[in-house]
């Protein structure tokens, strides 16, 4: 068992490491994986409600590029006008996808190693989901950091 938890915080140090090293290399990346997420949930709802009906055929995927593009520019120009503009709100929003960005690959690591969400740590269920959640976030401190450092250096 204490392998097994030794080897998982291995994993997610390594992962953590990766994603730093990712956001290092600098704003682009930082923004490209936001656009990933953000763009591919709305495409994902947008195809089925509203380009079928709109298009037809492979012109639908056409309404799929272009949404994805200006959801890209849309929150690109969000992202640096609010950092610069609202340097408070703009922490708090960087720190909500760290924490977004670090629960997700903490519980999809959780899940390939344990076959559950949150592995046992602790016998306590309640406990051992609280140690789980506050580990994410010290972890997302790490993310939000260099999150922080690359939007505003790019603002200076």
């Amino acid at each position: 068992m204490f392998i097994a938890i030794l080897f998982l915080i291995v994993i997610i140090l390594l992962l953590l490491r990766l994603v730093t090293w990712m956001i290092g290399l600098g704003y682009v990346m930082a923004v490209v994986v936001d656009v990933l997420v953000i763009g591919g949930f709305s495409i994902y709802y947008a195809h089925h409600e509203w380009f079928v009906h709109i298009a037809s055929g492979k012109a639908v995927y056409f309404w799929d590029v272009l949404l994805f593009v200006l959801i890209g520019f849309v929150y690109g120009v969000i992202v640096v006008l609010g950092t610069s503009m609202f340097p408070r709100i703009a922490g708090l929003f960087h720190y909500i996808i760290a924490w977004i960005t670090t629960g997700f690959l903490y519980v999809f690591i959780n899940y390939a190693i344990f076959g559950v969400v949150f592995g046992p740590l602790l016998d306590n269920e309640q406990m051992n989901t609280v140690v789980h959640i506050v580990i994410i976030s010290v972890l997302a401190l790490f993310i939000y950091n260099s999150r922080m450092r690359i939007f505003k250096q790019n603002l200076t």
